[in-house]
């Protein structure tokens, strides 16, 4: 015989675990977090208002562009001439006075659209994204302002 020692068998539980308190440590898997319905048609208004008004300030414009065009092209203006923001209301006649505000109809436009976001996030609840969304339409206006 060998001069190892021998040891005795250790012992198994007598049962294994219940499948009671195995489920029990287990966590539960958690439902699928996202939107709500009420969230998801909120969003689409706002989507619908945003598109709307833009939409809206750039058909306007493009009116007043077309109007401005045709009424500079009937007073037998040629040539095109750059007019001061300040210019607008001097008579240089309703053609350059059209066109100039087609133009600010425009570049007003992208600035309208968030501002109409900006309204519906503050109905929402919504503060952060809607201070955010207010920051760009300030950073947009001073941009204009200063040129």
């Amino acid at each position: 015989m060998s001069d190892l020692p021998t040891e005795p068998p250790t012992e198994l539980p007598a049962e294994p675990p219940a499948e009671e308190t195995v489920l029990a440590t287990t966590p539960e898997p958690k439902a699928a977090t996202g939107p709500t319905p009420d969230a998801l048609a909120e969003e689409a208004r706002t989507d619908r208002l945003t598109a709307t008004a833009l939409l809206a300030t750039s058909a306007l414009a493009l009116l007043l562009i077309l109007a401005g065009l045709i009424t500079a092209l009937a007073a037998g203006e040629r040539t095109a001439r750059p007019l001061a923001l300040a210019d607008l209301t001097s008579q240089h006649g309703a053609g350059p006075l059209l066109l100039g505000l087609g133009l600010l109809a425009l570049s007003a436009a992208p600035a309208l659209g968030i501002l109409v976001t900006v309204a519906r996030w503050l109905r929402t609840g919504d503060r952060r994204h809607a201070l955010l969304a207010a920051l760009v339409v300030a950073l947009l206006l001073g941009g204009a302002l200063l040129g």
